[in-house]
């Protein structure tokens, strides 16, 4: 194991202590929460999610998809992480991430201690395969909750929209 590896599973042992004693909170407004409080809460309203669900759907398509198919459903050499972030929970889930696993020989998940990306941002995936998983949260990319969003985050919404009907306009 890298010295990198170590220190970052040495800073999420440190998180996931810290967290039931209140001195590391997720910030989600109490009258929006659906879930429980802390790692992996998440909020769903009429398909739309939190900024930070938002954001773990982003990391997931960037970093996870490629092998773990679209949604998190899994594919033919990776499973379902779903089902996995149920049955295993996050310290198992953010462990995996870190320092890799192998599944059996010739399926091995990499580890990602080295990406910062990625290891900044499991609290975020975790959040985002909870609300596909637990939450009704439906298949594709979620758009945010506008009460929840930040001014400039919602002019890039509305441009990003434009764009989509600009495409989908220019493919008839």
């Amino acid at each position: 194991m890298t010295v990198l590896a170590r220190s970052c599973r040495g800073m999420l042992s440190t998180l996931v202590a810290l967290l039931p004693l209140g001195l590391v909170q997720v910030g989600l407004a109490d009258e929006h929460r659906i879930t429980g409080e802390g790692i992996g809460a998440f909020v769903v309203e009429d398909g739309k999610v939190d900024p930070d669900t938002y954001d773990g759907y982003i990391v997931y398509t960037r970093s996870c998809m490629a092998c773990h198919g679209p949604d998190g459903l899994g594919s033919s050499f990776a499973p379902n992480l779903i089902r996995a972030v149920e049955r295993r929970g996050w310290e198992n889930f953010a462990g995996t991430i870190a320092s890799g696993r192998e599944i059996q020989p010739g399926q091995v998940m990499p580890s990602f201690a080295d990406d910062p990306y990625v290891m900044g941002n499991i609290p975020k995936i975790f959040s985002y395969l909870r609300a596909r998983g637990e939450g009704g949260l439906g298949r594709g990319r979620p758009k945010i909750i506008e009460s929840m969003q930040e001014p400039d985050a919602e002019q890039g919404e509305q441009d990003e929209d434009k764009d989509e009907a600009a495409e989908e306009a220019s493919a008839e």
